[in-house]
């Protein structure tokens, strides 16, 4: 055999040693990205999924109609507080307290949903952001029936008389205090059961 049939040889199982090496690292790259963005989605539906469980009994935790005292201890009064404005205050403050938790998880469930858009696949980021929806107008609302229901009941023990709509400032109480039927809490865990059931196999 003569060295330019050698040399051939030779470039040719060099070439091909090239190439499965270039192939290996290929499919090597391809099963580290594949893994890496596994564990991504497993993290992120398992950290949605926990906020979702979280966010339920925060909001359970509120709707609690009882209160102890030191809930409120944090409150600086006013040394002219009349009993009944002093108890008023208290609650409006516990309550402005136990919505404090649902917006910490409400932000950090919007900026894992943010997340979800990008790494899955677009029916399931859907749900995710559907859900987080519902939680954000449920809050929404709670907020504002907590704002306008303890405004309005101060301003009425300020003034000494009751406004003329009763049947709205008994609406409110009902969405500040749970109610029998609690529309709101129901939402929320639907919106709690949606996350679970579509992040579910990501978790597997």
């Amino acid at each position: 055999m003569d060295a330019n049939t050698v040399s051939m040889i030779s470039d040719i199982v060099v070439g091909f040693s090239a190439l499965v090496v270039a192939v290996l690292a290929f499919l090597g790259l391809r099963t580290w990205r594949n893994e890496l963005t596994g564990k991504a989605k497993y993290e992120i539906a398992r950290n949605i999924m926990k906020l979702g469980l979280k966010f339920v009994a925060d909001f359970k935790n509120y709707r609690n109609p009882f209160s102890y005292s030191n809930e409120s201890k944090g409150r600086q009064k006013r040394d002219n507080e009349s009993p009944e404005e002093s108890q008023l205050l208290d609650q409006w403050y516990i309550r402005a307290e136990r919505v404090k938790p649902l917006y910490e998880n409400l932000n950090k469930l919007e900026e894992l949903g943010w997340e979800v858009e990008a790494i899955l696949r677009e029916d399931d980021s859907k749900q995710v952001s559907d859900a987080i929806e519902v939680c954000n107008k449920c809050l929404a609302e709670l907020s504002s029936a907590i704002i306008s229901y303890f405004q309005t009941r101060y301003e009425e023990i300020n003034k000494g008389t009751l406004i003329n709509d009763q049947d709205w400032m008994r609406e409110l109480h009902h969405e500040v205090y749970s109610p029998k039927k609690d529309i709101l809490l129901e939402k929320i865990v639907g919106a709690k059961d949606q996350l679970s059931s579509t992040l579910k196999k990501y978790v597997k």
